[in-house]
Formats: C-alpha cells, sequence, structure tokens
C-alpha cells in the first residue's frame, strides 16, 4: 500500500472555491490552471504514481468535455463525464443514500433538516405545495440553473435557511420565506461537498478512498466556478455541473449535494450545503416521483417571526447541523466577522420551523401532494 501521508499537506490557497472569474472565456482558462496547480501540489506533496495519474485522468478528460461541448460533440461530450461519474460509483464517499452520505455533517443515520425558500412580498405563508418545484403546467418557466436545464428542473434544498438566504441573493427578511423538510433517506445523491482541505473522511487513510476524494475533487473544483459577466445566456461554468446531473440521472442517481458558490469561501459553507434532487416530470402528472418521498410544512416569514416574542422565538430542536463535532462558521476570514452558525438568528429561525411542525412526525411522506 502506497504512503498516503502527502495528504496532509495538500493545502494551496489558489484551491480554495468558489472561484471567481470576469467573463465567460475566462473560465476554460482559469480552470487549466487550478489543475496544473493542482497536479504541482500533488507532486510536490510526494503523492503516489496512482494518485497522480488520476488527477492527469480526471483533469484532462473534464477539459476534453468541455472543448468537445465548445465544438458541438455535446453528445461525445457528455459520455466523457458520464464516465467520470461512473468511475466514482464503488466508494460510498461519493455515492450513498441521503441520511448516510458524507455531504452532510453530523450522525450518520440521523434526521436531515433541509429547508426550502420562496421570495415574496406579501408577509404571508405559502402552502406547502406552493414550495414544490414548478408543476408540469409551469414547465415554460423552468430555468438555466447549476444543477438543471430548461424543461427539466431539479428541487433545491439547503441544510439551514443561511443556505437558502445566500441562494437567493441575501432578500430583504420581509419577502424571505421558509419552509422545513425532511426526505425519507433512501435517494441516492452524488456527493460533490468536498474540499482541498477538509481531510475529516479520510482519517484511515485509506487508499481508495483517497483516490475517491481526488476524483471528486477534480469534478468540484470545474463546477465551483462563478462569471460576473452580466447579460450572458450561455454559461460556460455551467456545462460540467448540468453533465453530471444528467449523468447521475441516467446512472440512477436522485440528486447532488455541494457547498454553495456563494460564500466568501468553502470553509464556511457547512452550514451552506445544497441538494439538487433530480424531477423529471412524469407523463401526466403535474409533479416529479421525488415529491411522494418528501414532508414539506407551508412557509413561515422570516420578517413576521422577527416581530414574535423571545418565548416564541426561542424553540429548541435537534439540529443535525449543530451537532457535528466542528466549529461551523459563516462569515468571512476577519476573526470579527467570523460567527458560529449555531448562535445566529438563523439557527433560532431553523429550530422554530421545526419545533412548530406539530404533525411531522405523523404526516405521510408526500403530504403536499395531498393538498
Amino acid at each position: 500500500m502506497a504512503k498516503l501521508t502527502w495528504v496532509g499537506k495538500f493545502i494551496v490557497k489558489e484551491l480554495y472555491a468558489p472561484y471567481v472569474v470576469e467573463k465567460d472565456e475566462d473560465y476554460y482558462k482559469d480552470l487549466r490552471k487550478k489543475y496544473k496547480i493542482l497536479f504541482d501540489t500533488a507532486k510536490n506533496a510526494g503523492a503516489d504514481e496512482e494518485s497522480l495519474n488520476i488527477i492527469k485522468k480526471y483533469s484532462d478528460g473534464v477539459k476534453k468535455s468541455l472543448r468537445l461541448y465548445y465544438d458541438g460533440s455535446i453528445s461525445k461530450a457528455h459520455n466523457l463525464v458520464k464516465n467520470l461519474v461512473k468511475d466514482c460509483k464503488e466508494d460510498p464517499l461519493a455515492v450513498n443514500t441521503i441520511i448516510n452520505s458524507e455531504a452532510f455533517p453530523g450522525v450518520k443515520g440521523t434526521e436531515i433538516q433541509f429547508f426550502r425558500a420562496r421570495l415574496s412580498d406579501d408577509a404571508k405563508a405559502f402552502k406547502a405545495k406552493d414550495m414544490l418545484h414548478l408543476p408540469l403546467s409551469m414547465r415554460g418557466k423552468t430555468g438555466n440553473y447549476r444543477f438543471s436545464i430548461p424543461g427539466i428542473p431539479s428541487l433545491y434544498l439547503g441544510n439551514s435557511s443561511y443556505a437558502c438566504w445566500i441562494e437567493l441573493g441575501c432578500p430583504p427578511e420581509y419577502k424571505f420565506n421558509v419552509a422545513p423538510v425532511v426526505l425519507d433517506g433512501k435517494q441516492k445523491i452524488f456527493n460533490l461537498a468536498v474540499m482541498s482541505r477538509d481531510w475529516s473522511k479520510l482519517n484511515e487513510l485509506e487508499e481508495d478512498r483517497v483516490h475517491c476524494w481526488l476524483k471528486l475533487l477534480v469534478l468540484m473544483i470545474a463546477t465551483s466556478y462563478t462569471v460576473n459577466e452580466n447579460g450572458r445566456l450561455f454559461k460556460s461554468e455551467y456545462i460540467l455541473s448540468q453533465s453530471i446531473m444528467l449523468a447521475c440521472k441516467e446512472l440512477g442517481y436522485d440528486g447532488v449535494a455541494y457547498f454553495s458558490k456563494r460564500v466568501s469561501d468553502e470553509i464556511f459553507a457547512y452550514a451552506a450545503i445544497n441538494l439538487a434532487l433530480f424531477t423529471p416530470y412524469r407523463r401526466n402528472k403535474k409533479y416529479s416521483e421525488v415529491c411522494e418521498h418528501i414532508k414539506i410544512d407551508d412557509s413561515f416569514n422570516y420578517s413576521m417571526y422577527k416581530q414574535l416574542g423571545c418565548g416564541d422565538r426561542e424553540r429548541t430542536y435537534n439540529l443535525r447541523l449543530v451537532w457535528t463535532g466542528r466549529t461551523t462558521n459563516i462569515g468571512e476570514y476577519r476573526k470579527d466577522r467570523q460567527f458560529q452558525y449555531a448562535m445566529t438568528e438563523f439557527c433560532a429561525f431553523d429550530k422554530f420551523l421545526f419545533s412548530t411542525w406539530s404533525d411531522k412526525d405523523t404526516m405521510e411522506w408526500g403530504n403536499a401532494l395531498k393538498e
């Protein structure tokens, strides 16, 4: 077995996601630089030959897929990505059921609390059904997003209300309406919530696990860009993530977990983990099958919550995100701008939403479809 102590030296600031470039044309050029840094860092740290070969194979595969896409060979580009995703499936670090996935901090097998948000000028609750994905009759409004394409939406959830808030662009609190969500946990998801300086899942330093981590790391880097250029109809930074989404669907997976790209640094994203559940429409059905496997409550307006008395706001609930064995901070690197999620109003709001969901345990799965 190869020595894997080199992983502990695997820290370089240029690989801290998310990444920002100014123009669409800068994406591919910057990605090539990131992959060179990744390879050189591993090599200088003393990585074994197989690890170096994995980094090269996967980074070359991603770059070739992008070139094929740009050249119009979209089918070939997608098949290449699909093979990369398929190659990860044997390790539970990459593919597992939601409740046991390494993507979400906390004790495996315990309930994961998710949240779904919508904006409105009216401080009123949306019914549970209104918090689902767009129904078939509104397919024409489905858009182009990181892990969904027009006509084939995904149901985006966050592991905190904070995650939802930043994904919606940090809206005024009077517009911010949030609903609590739980899933039956049977869905298989692909884990892209990895980073170069988090080795918490590699404590055993098992060779196969480290190699799987490297594969996911290469894919994560390519899907962690934002581009500042306004007015674009085409987004290069979505090519690979959307191809991964389609590949996962073809391989029988139900979604993708990933760190929010709206945080200042990925290290502040443990309280901002997104789950994109694939929701393809069924013939003659308004909603996707995944809606039959979730429970969701009516939303509650954040500004309304802030108006409640302390006794009503200060609720308790065993949020999995709080009990992770690590400090889950949000904010920036500056010491006076870092805050523990557990001490924020977002955490208190999350506890409130679940503690006031009185019929959660007796509610049938797919409750929103019965309204």
